[in-house]
């Protein structure tokens, strides 16, 4: 069966817009309206500009997009889900804000790697895939001295012919699984044109919370983030004690696509600071598991897997455990 899920506001405000996944603080209650010098503002922008107030500290954007992406903030009683929308003078701005996920996440928990031939899932002359581990950005970052998959892979080509790396795809640095990079600019092209074609399939393995009642086996959820569409493919691979084993399929490329989705659809993800409840697993549970696309040079299909990382299956055999 296919449910097709459409926007709506959540039921619960603010970080909010999600099912209840273990204990956590009351919401703080947040209003204010547009005054006529902040007309024109981004949404983002103003609520970047007055959140500080209420939280206590300076509130990072991609906590604020975050925000409006999982429909926790209205404009006019109206579940506004654009970051870049324009306010107007004498709108009404509220939410309901979980005040403990506002703050900057510390870069201390970066976990340490270094890339060894066990890690490439993949090599060609101008491709290389590689198993990301959880606990590292893809990209580098403002800060320098922080690690990044791009530096370890560069690192690791050096003396190789090619040093040459181009990202085409990213994880956020908690999750895990197969990240694919050019080593040579004659597949960028193609790279761009599959990703951008919509002819890149790619699959995650989550696990989440488990609601009351169970959602169908199947469902797609098409639900905007920012000004864009957004549609995932979710199937319930498994029932679990307080949990689901899910697959989900991005057919679009949104950031934080598959969270906000799996939340939406009452299915956070374990161990997610931002959609979920971050205390329920050591790190936030998702996992690419699979990458298929057509080679951007000779167009044969291309599919890389990876498997589950130790801590996605600990934490996995734990649940079995108790549901068992």
């Amino acid at each position: 069966m296919i449910v097709r899920k459409e926007a709506r506001f959540p039921r619960k405000a603010a970080g909010a817009s999600l099912p209840s996944v273990g204990a956590r603080r009351e919401p703080v209650g947040f209003r204010r309206r547009v005054a006529p010098g902040e007309a024109g503002l981004r949404l983002a922008d103003a609520l970047a500009k007055w959140l500080p107030a209420t939280a206590g500290h300076p509130v990072p954007m991609a906590r604020v997009r975050a925000l409006v992406a999982a429909g926790a903030v209205r404009l006019n009683g109206e579940v506004v889900r654009s970051a870049g929308r324009p306010v107007r003078a004498g709108q009404l701005v509220d939410a309901a804000l979980r005040l403990e996920l506002l703050r900057s996440r510390a870069t201390g928990t970066d976990r340490p790697f270094r890339l060894t031939p066990r890690a490439i899932l993949y090599r060609d002359d101008v491709l290389v895939a590689v198993d990301k581990p959880p606990g590292l950005p893809t990209h580098a970052t403002a800060d320098l001295s922080r690690p990044s998959l791009v530096g370890h892979v560069a690192e690791h080509l050096r003396g190789a012919e090619a040093a040459y790396v181009a990202v085409h795809q990213r994880l956020d640095r908690d999750t895990s699984g197969v990240v694919l990079l050019a080593t040579d600019p004659r597949a960028n092209e193609g790279l761009a044109r599959a990703f951008a074609g919509r002819q890149v399939e790619k699959t995650y393995l989550a696990l989440t919370a488990r609601p009351s009642p169970l959602p169908p086996r199947r469902q797609r959820v098409v639900v905007p983030l920012g000004a864009k569409p957004a549609e995932t493919e979710l199937v319930v691979r498994e029932v679990l004690e307080g949990a689901l084993l899910v697959e989900a399929r991005p057919l679009t490329g949104r950031k934080h696509q598959v969270r906000a989705h799996l939340a939406h659809a009452g299915m956070p993800i374990l161990g997610d600071p931002v959609y979920g409840d971050g205390r329920r697993a050591p790190r936030l549970m998702l996992h690419a598991r699979r990458l298929a696309l057509p080679h951007p040079l000779t167009g044969r299909p291309l599919v890389v897997e990876s498997p589950l990382p130790p801590d996605f299956e600990a934490v996995l055999a734990r649940l079995r455990g108790e549901f068992g």
